[in-house]
């Protein structure tokens, strides 16, 4: 099996069983998004002005999950309409819009992190302590080097 393949079924085996135990209806991508908001809301809330502290703007969570201003909206609006998240328009700028999460996207984002972890370790247990310290060493560093490479 190439590594590519590999990769491709550790993909594949997460998303059935974020598939399978997801009971809240949320599909992964959904919480992708909630995650992606929860992390630079952080952010957003250390570097603001006293007059702009609403959360991240639209712009940073397209860059952030690397998708197209668009396609972010897209989900936004559903998630709004679910009740996970609020847009606001920038006091400061009135093309700007501003994401934050409810407090049942901010509930959805830790069920999610659970079953994620919950999955994780389905994963990892089949593999064993030593192999599952490896696997989770080398990820951390692949994804740091590709970070650096993006930026």
């Amino acid at each position: 099996m190439s590594k590519a393949d590999w990769l491709e079924q550790v993909h594949r085996f997460l998303t059935l069983e974020w598939a399978k135990a997801a009971t809240d209806g949320h599909t992964f991508n959904e919480f992708s998004y909630l995650r992606a908001i929860g992390q630079l809301e952080e952010t957003a809330s250390k570097a603001e002005t006293a007059t702009e502290r609403f959360g991240p703007r639209l712009s940073d969570l397209a860059d952030a999950l690397a998708v197209r201003r668009a396609s972010a909206s897209t989900m936004l609006t559903k998630l709004e309409k679910e009740g996970l998240v609020e847009r606001k328009h920038s006091r400061l700028d009135a093309r700007a819009q501003h994401i934050k999460l409810t407090a049942e996207g901010r509930e959805a984002v830790k069920n999610g992190l659970s079953l994620y972890e919950r999955s994780a370790s389905h994963l990892l247990a089949a593999l064993g302590d030593h192999q599952a310290d490896i696997l989770a060493l080398s990820a951390g560093r692949a994804a740091k080097r590709a970070r650096q490479r993006t930026n």
